[in-house]
C-alpha cells in the first residue's frame, strides 16, 4: 500500500491540492527518452510524498535548455549550469546527487597510441557540447592551459560523445567521469584516462525563489529520503541514481571559479 500510505502521510503544504503542476528541467546529459526512463519514478516518488505533481521539461539541446532556465521557465532544475556568470544568482541549491564528486575526464580507448595531452593537437576530440561543465569547460580550460589546440566535435550528449570514441570517429571524448564508467559498464568499452580534472561536487537540484518555502522544503525532503526508504531505494536503483544529499550554494564555488576562466 505504499502509494496510499504515502498519500495519507504526505507532508503537510496547506493548499497542496491546488499547487499548479510543478516544471522540473533537466540537464541535456542523454536523449529525451532517456532522461525521462530516469527521471519520471524519481518524480512520481515525490508526488506520491507530496501530493505535488511534477513534469519533466527540457529544451532540444544544453542551449535551450539553459536559456529556459534564464527565462525562469523551470520551478525545480537539475543542473550545474546556473552557476554561469549569467544566470548564477538566481536560483538556490536544495540538494544535489549523492555520491564521490565528480570529474572531468579525457579518455582515449584502451589501446590508442594518445599518451598525454600534447599527443592531442590537431586530433579530433568529442565533448558533449559548448555548454557543458566538466565535459566542456573544465576540459578545454586545461588544454588552453597547456596550448594544445584540438578540433572540437560536438557530439550533443555524454553518452553519444563516448559512442564515438567506442566506434573510432574521434581520438578522445571528454566527459563526466560518472557517465564514463556507467557507459564502460554497459558498452564494454576498456579506455584510458589522459586528463582527470579536480572533483566537482556532484550535480545539483535547483530551486526558484519564486516557491513557497513549504514546497521547496517537502521536495527536498522527499529527495533527500528516497535512499532511505525502501521503495524509494528500488526506484533509485532502477534509474540509476545513488540518491540525493542536502546541498548548498557554497559547496559550488570551484565550479563558478572555472565558469570565470580562472
Amino acid at each position: 500500500c505504499f502509494l496510499g500510505c504515502a498519500l495519507a502521510a504526505a507532508l503537510p503544504l496547506g493548499a497542496a491540492a491546488v499547487q499548479p503542476t510543478l516544471v522540473f528541467g533537466v540537464l541535456n546529459q542523454q536523449s529525451p527518452a532517456r532522461t525521462a526512463e530516469r527521471w519520471n519514478p524519481v518524480f512520481q516518488y515525490i508526488k506520491a510524498r507530496t501530493g505535488l505533481d511534477i513534469q519533466l521539461r527540457m529544451g532540444a539541446t544544453v542551449r535551450e535548455t539553459n536559456a529556459m532556465m534564464g527565462r525562469g521557465e523551470f520551478d525545480f532544475v537539475f543542473t550545474n549550469h546556473n552557476f554561469r556568470p549569467e544566470y548564477d544568482g538566481v536560483y538556490k541549491v536544495i540538494a544535489a546527487l549523492a555520491g564521490k564528486p565528480i570529474f572531468g575526464v579525457i579518455a582515449v580507448g584502451a589501446d590508442s597510441p594518445v599518451k598525454t595531452l600534447a599527443d592531442l593537437a590537431g586530433k579530433r576530440v568529442a565533448f558533449p557540447s559548448r555548454e557543458a561543465f566538466v565535459a566542456y569547460a573544465v576540459p578545454v580550460l586545461e588544454l588552453k592551459r597547456a596550448k594544445v589546440d584540438v578540433l572540437e566535435v560536438l557530439a550533443s550528449t555524454q553518452d553519444s560523445a563516448l559512442a564515438q570514441l567506442k566506434a573510432g570517429a574521434v581520438d578522445a571524448a571528454a566527459v563526466n567521469s560518472r557517465f564514463l564508467t556507467q557507459f564502460s559498464a554497459r558498452q564494454g568499452f576498456a579506455y584510458r584516462e589522459i586528463y582527470t580534472s579536480e572533483g566537482f561536487a556532484e550535480i545539483p537540484v535547483i530551486a526558484h525563489p519564486r516557491l513557497s518555502a513549504a514546497v521547496v522544503t517537502a521536495v527536498r525532503q522527499a529527495l533527500v529520503e528516497m535512499k532511505q526508504d525502501p521503495r524509494g531505494e528500488s526506484l533509485l536503483e532502477s534509474s540509476g541514481f545513488a540518491g540525493f544529499d542536502p546541498a548548498t550554494d557554497k559547496q559550488y564555488d570551484n565550479v563558478r571559479r572555472i565558469y570565470r576562466g580562472n
